[in-house]
């Protein structure tokens, strides 16, 4: 009987801290490492049809290891509305030995000028045995990571699902619906024609046989909070762990270094994984998600980020209110009001807009503090 490991996606990154944006991948021939760029990142001059970026990656050595690897590569990316929810993905592969290693990346606006900068540690160690199962799209030349299945069913000039292996594979399963599709004599990569397969936008799954062994995955595909750690450095995240955590892994964050602090927050994230041993960590996908809507949703002004707010910490700590109500005729003398409620927390929120544009103070907190 066949043992069955079944994630969303099996794969050592090579490196204890997942990195969303940066994704590492080590085997004899080299590193491959993709890096992902949100659309949603991305900032449009005034008029422009599309964007220009340059995108610098810089790799060195740590503990006195003289290795270094560079990159660099011109974006232009066309504004197109079937590109929102999707990411731009660019893979280079590096000649790096096993050891510990420190990612710097800046990618830069050409039109506006506008930087992103970025560090990522990471560690090589063992080669990585079954990779990233990559679903990339192409349309009008651009290439893309989807977020959606249904954005295959576009008029895309190729689609294609890219993998690896160290391991030895005895063949892979594709299914899409109740279609499926076997492939053998795998050598250490593969590469699936996805034109070719219908119908593109049902649940695609993919099956690994590995000697008795299967892995069951699905593609790789965008999620809007591998924008987290673009938008927010160390010091707001640790300020936005502060709504979860106790007391004491706040303070253990907030009295680390700035050398030590990457690492801290990832150790605390790993300590909140609900699933421990697969890739995806759910408690801290829906966490990074809360914090970007928050902002998007609830920032009164641009001095005042969302996250900051007191409707966006409600937002980020119990997620989307069952109802919203908003008590309607405003008395005179009073002002905007707005009433969250979450059935199963048994909690109610009062929110009151003295100032009258929207910003929006919590009345009752001992309501946000009572379990």
């Amino acid at each position: 009987m066949k043992a069955t490991v079944s994630v969303l996606c099996l794969v050592l990154l090579c490196s204890l801290f997942w990195a969303q944006e940066v994704v590492f991948e080590y085997y004899q021939s080299g590193t491959d490492i993709w890096v992902l760029i949100p659309y949603s990142s991305l900032s449009f001059k005034e008029g422009a049809d599309q964007a220009d970026y340059q995108l610098a990656v810089e790799i060195e050595g740590v503990n006195k290891k003289k290795e270094k690897a560079s990159f660099a590569s011109q974006l232009q990316v066309p504004k197109r509305d079937w590109l929102q929810d999707s990411a731009i993905p660019v893979k280079f592969t590096a000649t790096l030995s096993k050891g510990d290693y420190k990612l710097h990346l800046q990618l830069r606006s050409l039109d506006l000028g506008e930087t992103i900068k970025l560090s990522r540690n990471f560690k090589l160690d063992k080669y990585t045995p079954i990779g990233q199962a990559w679903l990339l799209a192409e349309r009008e030349g651009q290439s893309f990571l989807p977020g959606e299945m249904w954005v295959l069913d576009q008029e895309l000039s190729s689609c294609v699902i890219l993998q690896k292996y160290t391991r030895e594979v005895d063949s892979l399963r594709v299914e899409i619906g109740e279609r499926a599709w076997v492939y053998y004599d795998l050598e250490n990569e593969i590469e699936i024609d996805m034109m070719e397969l219908v119908p593109l936008p049902a649940p695609i799954g993919i099956t690994v046989n590995s000697k008795s062994v299967q892995h069951k995955m699905k593609p790789f595909i965008y999620s809007p909070w591998f924008a987290y750690n673009l938008r927010y450095d160390h010091q707001d995240q640790v300020q936005q762990i502060r709504y979860i955590a106790t007391e004491n892994h706040y303070q253990h964050l907030k009295d680390l270094g700035d050398d030590e602090i990457e690492q801290g927050i990832e150790i605390f994230w790993l300590s909140m994984d609900p699933s421990p041993g697969t890739v995806h960590n759910e408690a801290r996908e829906e966490f990074c998600n809360r914090v970007i809507i928050a902002d998007e949703r609830y920032s009164p002004h641009k001095k005042m980020k969302g996250w900051r707010s007191d409707r966006g910490r409600i937002y980020i700590k119990f997620g989307e209110p069952d109802f919203i109500s908003h008590p309607d005729p405003i008395p005179e003398d009073g002002y905007p009001t707005t009433v969250w409620t979450y059935v199963n927390e048994k909690k109610e929120f009062i929110f009151v807009d003295y100032s009258g544009y929207g910003q929006f103070t919590l009345q009752n907190k001992n309501e946000e503090y009572d379990f």
